[in-house]
């Protein structure tokens, strides 16, 4: 605590005279060189003017002014630092802001900018976020972490029970790299990488189970705000084994399609020859982020075929088509025209495990969750699901693991 003192500093040559707004001394002046051997405020002034810079040799200190002799002169650099050393002199400690703690905080921990954000709705975003190195090189179907501060305000009234050291932490999460596919201007196809990475978000509302802590954060956000996103891309969610002749099915709900989007791009750009096949489910109409992009795609390419089931629009009262309804009614096949076989198909699964149904194994034996899931539909028609490392035609990213 205590007061600054106001400096006004004025160098001429070797010499600097600091004039202040008060007295540090009466009127007998007070030399000091090094090392300082005497006690007083003017001492303790002169001992702080020679720690925080070892060229100055000589302090005289008299009333109100304090004038420094510093071998070969001074630069302004040099005068401001002598000069904030006269001012808190009677400064024992200041207090740091929350705001100056937080921005501290925040070029501390960030390292990437959001540099645009399509509102889909006030729960769904698609978001742009550009890092300050270069974008490493990633596999369609990866994903990396996006972070921010506990200290960052939440969008909703959510009371957190956090002690000082949580609130200077991050919060994290994973998200798949996603991509609007097309250019709805020009309808060419995106490049496979670019500047900034997309990501695909649905702010998660306090309920039932553990308190969501990263999109209440990021929903306060606006483009050109600062964030941390992970440099490295992983994940074993990728096109590799599909060949260009093959089936390739994405399944998904919600914004399980986000790597689904990502590896379809890739298909379409590398002339992939198969049917394309993505069915997303979701809850309503205006949960379809990439509605109008999937249009204006499956308009250009014979192969792709998009597929938007709803489960809570007025239409589906007692008539909801999920995923696994989809599969088992026919209406799949349907659409591709041909049996559902494991020869030469992929099926990628994303989003809801319950819409997964992933198996636990006693040794070889799959043993299926109680709700019947896609995996459970398809391992009874042949297809393999990936187990460890050995790679199936049943692939999967459950995107439901913890609450965000």
């Amino acid at each position: 605590m205590g007061q600054i003192i106001q400096v006004r500093a004025l160098a001429m040559g070797d010499v600097a005279i600091f004039d202040t707004d008060r007295s540090i001394t009466g009127q007998e002046g007070h030399n000091f060189a090094r090392p300082v051997q005497s006690e007083g405020i003017p001492a303790s002034l002169a001992n702080r003017l020679f720690e925080r810079d070892p060229e100055i040799d000589h302090v005289h200190v008299l009333s109100n002014t304090v004038s420094a002799r510093r071998s070969g002169g001074w630069n302004e650099a040099d005068l401001a630092g002598a000069a904030e050393v006269v001012g808190n002199l009677f400064v024992f400690y200041r207090l740091e802001s929350p705001a100056e703690r937080d921005e501290r905080l925040r070029q501390a921990n960030y390292n990437a900018t959001l540099e645009s954000i399509r509102r889909h709705n006030e729960d769904l975003w698609i978001a742009w976020i550009r890092p300050d190195q270069p974008v490493p090189q990633f596999q369609p179907g990866q994903y990396t972490t996006l972070g921010l501060g506990y200290w960052e305000p939440r969008s909703d009234d959510a009371t957190e029970s956090l002690d000082e050291e949580q609130t200077q932490k991050m919060a994290r999460r994973s998200y798949s790299v996603a991509s609007s596919i097309i250019d709805t201007e020009t309808g060419e196809l995106l490049p496979a990488h670019l500047p900034a990475v997309e990501f695909y978000i649905v702010r998660v509302r306090p309920g039932v189970g553990d308190l969501p802590v990263l999109t209440p954060r990021l929903f306060t956000k606006n483009a050109g705000d600062r964030i941390f996103m992970s440099q490295k891309f992983t994940g074993r969610y990728t096109l590799d084994g599909v060949e260009p002749d093959d089936t390739v099915i994405f399944l998904s709900t919600g914004t399980g399609e986000a790597p689904q989007n990502t590896m379809t791009a890739e298909l379409l750009r590398s002339g992939h020859e198969g049917q394309i096949v993505n069915v997303v489910c979701v809850r309503y109409r205006r949960d379809l982020g990439y509605l109008e992009q999937q249009q204006l795609v499956q308009a250009r390419f014979d192969n792709y075929r998009y597929v938007a089931l709803t489960t809570r629009e007025p239409e589906n009262l007692n008539n909801k088509v999920y995923i696994q309804d989809y599969i088992e009614s026919g209406q799949l096949e349907s659409l591709l025209g041909q049996p559902l076989h494991p020869s030469g198909t992929h099926v990628f699964l994303c989003g809801n495990p319950s819409m997964i149904g992933l198996p636990k194994w006693a040794e070889e034996t799959p043993v299926f969750p109680a709700t019947r899931g896609v995996c459970e539909i398809l391992f009874e028609r042949g297809f393999t699901i990936d187990r460890r490392k050995t790679r199936g035609n049943v692939h999967y990213e459950e995107y439901w693991k913890d609450p965000d």
